[in-house]
């Protein structure tokens, strides 16, 4: 009997012995498990994260991009509104200055060079010269004794003349609306003030 409960404490230290193995290979694997899963959770969560602060960066970028554009635009806005007020401001100089030529003494004189140019351009052909109404009496008399014929026109306001010769089909303009037009158009360019 003896022999057999030896036996027997040797099969339950076997028994147990394996059993203790297999226990200690579950749980060994258990942590190797919850260790790979701890391992993959926070790469994840790590690669999340680098994801959000991705996103989060590409849209701050954008958002950038979108507020120095909208800084750019304004400032441009300014500097043309800006731009064209001094354009304004000259030129509202120059016309008041012009208005003041042609109540002067020097008007009829300045009108009669104008005419003659435009004489140089065709001797002897007839042609209408057009004035402004309220030149329209001085250009009578500057014209008597010409090839030119008088005429009132609304084309234009400042001063000057457009004389046109109907029978070759051109027209001169002498006016000082086309002059200031062309002058401002060319200190815009000169100025730097072409482009922004």
């Amino acid at each position: 009997m003896k022999n057999e409960s030896e036996k027997l404490n040797k099969f339950k230290l076997a028994v147990f012995s394996q059993a203790q193995k297999q226990a200690d290979d579950i749980v060994s694997d258990a942590q190797q498990e919850r260790k790979q899963r701890l391992a993959d959770a926070k790469e994840f969560a790590h690669s999340n994260m680098l994801s959000e602060l991705e996103q989060i960066d590409r849209q701050y970028q954008a958002d950038m991009v979108r507020e120095i554009s909208s800084r750019k635009i304004q400032a441009q806005r300014n500097v043309l509104s800006h731009r064209t007020e001094m354009i304004d401001r000259v030129f509202s100089n120059i016309t008041k200055q012009l208005g003041e030529l042609c109540t002067g003494e020097r008007y009829s004189a300045e009108l009669k060079a104008r005419l003659d140019k435009c004489a140089a351009q065709a001797p002897g052909k007839k042609a209408t010269a057009y004035f402004t109404k309220r030149d329209i009496e001085l250009g009578r008399e500057l014209c008597k004794g010409s090839s030119f014929t008088a005429e009132e026109s609304a084309d234009f306001s400042l001063g000057g003349v457009i004389v046109v010769f109907k029978d070759s089909q051109i027209a001169l303009d002498c006016t000082f609306d086309s002059a200031l037009e062309q002058e401002r158009q060319n200190f815009s360019k000169s100025a730097g003030l072409g482009q922004i």
